[in-house]
């Protein structure tokens, strides 16, 4: 597959915990560099809080993911520093079309609003979201100690502290923190270690993103169909991203094989079908997934503070999704 966007790989660095004999404390320890971890510690940062960020992993993260930001959620990206890169390199949209087979049925417009400089709706992969939040990071080597390849491994939480174990190519090491901050995710391996659950449904029914490169006659606009003549008894999404890419999203059904339908030989008719035998695209990123609607009984357990996907879960499709998380902690 070709790719449009090239990772960055951030460096590892050895932790100071492993030259010292007493375990050191922070006030706050944030897991999880992700849109809801980054945007924590800037947000703190900026009060003149101090916090270490523990990632388990080296960059960004791979493929498109979340894409669509809302007017409110940019706002609060714009407190933070960092919305004018969003915007410069982000897909600006504010019309949507919904069909039925090959009838619109419904429109609407959101037209700018006198004296706003934030869009109501723009697209950018979560990729570069993620990017920008690190650099964000940059401006605050005083606040914000970003570690990554540093897994979280053990958990000890305490009403007034809590101490964690973590795990790195060099060795392991302790500390205790305030408040422990767990943005890992919605399969979050803090809330297992914790015997904690996230309640709610799981849809059976699953979904197809396709990623494709291509220069179509498109608008730049929010297309959704239902039951096309395409995609017979299913919807599908269609929504333009930077760099000549598009978002498909193709709605399978509960008896989907996800490996299989990640495959380019069975997503390619389905795009062709739609698109027509004689454009020219090129796949780039592929994922299926179903909905999940689950949130956790209380985000606060001792001093153990869960965010994002984390703490809930709502379903992604039509921009419904990861715009969202991190507005839990920094409303």
């Amino acid at each position: 597959m070709p790719t449009t966007y090239k990772n960055p790989v951030y460096p590892y660095r050895r932790p100071p915990e492993l030259d010292v004999q007493d375990v050191r404390h922070y006030p706050v320890v944030i897991v999880g560099a992700g849109p809801s971890g980054l945007a924590a510690a800037i947000d703190l940062a900026q009060q003149g809080v101090n916090s270490l960020v523990l990632d388990d992993n080296n960059t960004v993260s791979v493929g498109s993911r979340a894409l669509c930001f809302a007017k409110r959620s940019l706002e609060i990206i714009d407190r933070l520093g960092c919305v004018e890169p969003m915007l410069e390199k982000g897909v600006t949209w504010q019309r949507g079309r919904v069909f039925f087979q090959d009838r619109e049925v419904y429109g609407f417009n959101l037209l700018p609003e006198d004296g706003h400089r934030i869009p109501a709706f723009i697209n950018l992969q979560q990729y570069y979201f993620e990017e920008f939040l690190v650099n964000r990071t940059h401006d605050f080597p005083e606040q914000i100690d970003l570690r990554w390849q540093h897994k979280v491994t053990d958990v000890d939480a305490q009403p007034d502290s809590t101490t964690i174990k973590v795990s790195t190519q060099d060795g392991d090491y302790q500390l205790t923190c305030d408040y422990l901050l767990v943005a890992d995710g919605a399969n979050s391996q803090i809330r297992d270690m914790l015997g904690l659950e996230c309640k709610g449904q799981v849809f059976q029914d699953r979904f197809l993103i396709a990623d494709v490169v291509m220069k179509a006659d498109f608008p730049t606009e929010r297309w959704f169909w239902f039951d096309p003549p395409f995609h017979p008894n299913q919807s599908v999404l269609l929504h333009k991203e930077p760099d000549n890419v598009w978002r498909i999203d193709f709605q399978l059904g509960c008896d989907a094989d996800p490996e299989e339908e990640k495959k380019e030989e069975n997503i390619r008719p389905r795009v062709q079908a739609m698109l027509g035998k004689d454009v020219e695209f090129e796949l780039e990123w592929a994922s299926v997934y179903t909905f999940r609607c689950r949130k956790m009984d209380n985000f606060i357990h001792n001093s153990v503070i869960f965010m994002g996907d984390a703490a809930h879960q709502v379903s992604p499709f039509g921009a419904r999704g990861p715009t969202e998380p991190y507005r839990v902690w920094i409303t």
